[in-house]
């Protein structure tokens, strides 16, 4: 600003408003004076000092333009490093002319607590530069040299899209580690697309943060998981413990409640918003939230809190961290969709359910025990198909490796006929797949009783076939149950059955699963597949001795 400027201006506020009439000066030639001076002589003193106005895009867009001018991928500098870009950066930045992504500041630290939230995706920060970045963001960038913020604005982008893709892709080749046993997807993300989406809309900040999700898996397990994992990484220094003492009985008064319920509602059993007057009751809702944790952990549900529920509640849950982490990382290998009516059999807790999605709610319409193949060589393979025919009262074309363990040799092509000594029995359940696995009925009644249930030759023996049909017949094809019901009673005549629309059926594996309460329950790796993951991805996982 110029020195008579000044002090015009300085004069003006001398005397305004008190003694304008002092000096005969009216208002309006007041403001004429201020139109003469120019509006961006006004503009520059109403500026506030302490408010720096963001950068120029133009002096950004040509460093940008250099760093990709003088390496075709393209790089940043952080702390005197040179680091090359995703190789996706140069054609997103060419479309935008170059131009930066990362001026507004509400969008600049919704990215910052996006990447450092990765944490509880089961991913390590570290990689994304995420506290490096961060520092860099909160240093005076605003006055620096026009490459300090091409180096940041590089550098966030280079971290949304390598972070996004992380939180959507394998980090591991199940192939790989489990050979033809399993049989991952892939899914196919577009993160700068979805970055360029949420730039154009005028709330950028929001759109970012929903955009980066988009890459998350959308399971409402996988979310359920994220959060146990997110609450137990914030707490595991604070955790509670259980002081020694008598049992805790449901309606006791004591201090000791009060930890209790806070223990409970870390790992996600029990609200602890109760007033201070009521925190130390044991009421009904405690005694059922410790319940559900003692049947979790294989504890009598008595409610009673005795020396080996207080053992386990004061398991610092450390080592769950890992495991949970490892099977966040499965959800990545499976399908982005399990569609709205589905059957789902985890192979570790030797269990079938079919379910089906009714907007944000997914309703369970049957659960039943299964026998799934031995772990000794006759695993079952985790993969996802379609179901497309119900076959009653099928053949058996006996495979060549099951004759030969059966007769010590092959002996050519073997069918067995329908009736009450064929091991499908009742009913077939066929997705078809080059591996031979399908869900059906069974003369082996007897290992449903056992609690490890893996017995068969790889396909799945369902415990109650019969309401299985039901349940798929009566969605898809409109039978009533009396329709199933004759079939099961009737003559061992083969009757197969298309499927009017096709039931995606999914074969997973996992060891750790979201409790409805927000907590996680954990099952043991029947075929062995925990540690080999663990190795790849780094994690130390307790493997009970």
């Amino acid at each position: 600003m110029g020195y008579l400027t000044r002090r015009i201006l300085f004069g003006l506020a001398d005397f305004m408003p008190q003694r304008y009439n002092r000096l005969r000066i009216h208002p309006a030639a007041v403001l004429g004076i201020l139109i003469c001076l120019g509006g961006s002589t006004v503009a520059s003193v109403l500026t506030t000092p302490h408010a720096p106005a963001e950068p120029s895009p133009a002096p950004l867009a040509e460093t940008i333009g250099a760093r990709f001018a003088e390496d075709s991928l393209g790089f940043a500098r952080l702390k005197g490093e040179r680091i090359a870009l995703h190789p996706d950066l140069a054609a997103f930045y060419a479309a935008r002319g170059r131009e930066p992504v990362w001026t507004d500041l509400a969008t600049r630290h919704t990215v910052l607590a996006l990447l450092a939230d990765v944490a509880a995706d089961g991913l390590d920060p570290a990689p994304y530069r995420t506290a490096a970045l961060a520092d860099l963001a909160t240093a005076d960038v605003q006055t620096g040299p026009d490459s300090l913020l091409a180096d940041l604005d590089l550098l966030l982008t280079d971290a949304f899209v390598r972070a996004a893709e992380d939180l959507a892709r394998p980090r591991a080749d199940a192939s790989e580690l489990y050979g033809r046993r399993w049989h991952p997807h892939t899914r196919t993300v577009t993160p700068l697309a979805w970055l360029t989406e949420a730039l154009a809309n005028p709330n950028s900040a929001e759109a970012v943060s929903h955009a980066f999700n988009r890459a998350r898996p959308q399971h409402p397990e996988y979310q359920a998981l994220r959060g146990f994992l997110g609450r137990t990484l914030s707490t595991i220094h604070d955790w509670p413990t259980l002081l020694p003492g008598r049992a805790l009985i449901p309606a006791d008064v004591s201090p000791r409640v009060v930890r209790l319920r806070e223990r409970m509602h870390l790992e996600g059993y029990a609200s602890p918003t109760l007033p201070d007057s009521l925190a130390w009751i044991y009421d009904d809702d405690l005694a059922a939230a410790v319940r559900t944790f003692q049947a979790h952990r294989d504890l009598d549900t008595t409610g009673v809190v005795d020396q080996a529920t207080r053992a386990a509640l004061n398991d610092v849950p450390d080592d769950l961290i890992p495991l949970v982490q490892l099977n966040l990382e499965r959800w990545r290998w499976l399908p982005e969709d399990f569609g709205d009516f589905h059957v789902l059999v985890n192979l570790p807790t030797f269990e079938l359910v079919v379910r089906e999605r009714e907007g944000e709610r997914t309703t369970e319409h049957l659960r039943m025990n299964v026998v799934v193949g031995r772990a000794n060589g006759w695993k079952t393979p985790v993969f996802s198909d379609t179901m497309t025919q119900v076959i009653f009262n099928p053949t058996w074309t006996i495979p060549a490796s099951i004759q030969r363990e059966m007769y010590g040799e092959y002996r050519g092509q073997v069918v067995q006929e329908p009736g009450p000594r064929n091991p499908m029995r009742r009913v077939k359940f066929r997705f078809p797949n080059d591996m031979g696995i399908y869900i059906h009925d069974t003369t082996s009644r007897r290992s449903f009783t056992y609690e490890e249930r893996d017995y068969s030759h790889g396909c799945i023996r369902a415990h109650d076939p019969q309401a299985l049909a039901e349940t798929i017949l009566g969605r898809t094809n409109a039978w009533a149950p009396e329709d199933v019901a004759s079939i099961f009673s009737g003559p061992w005549r083969q009757r197969p059955e298309d499927l009017d629309t096709g039931v995606p059926v999914h074969l997973v594996y996992f060891t750790a699963w979201p409790t409805p309460e927000g907590g996680v329950q954990t099952f043991d790796d029947v075929y062995g597949y925990d540690a080999p993951l663990a190795e790849v991805l780094g994690l130390e996982l307790d493997l009970g001795g």
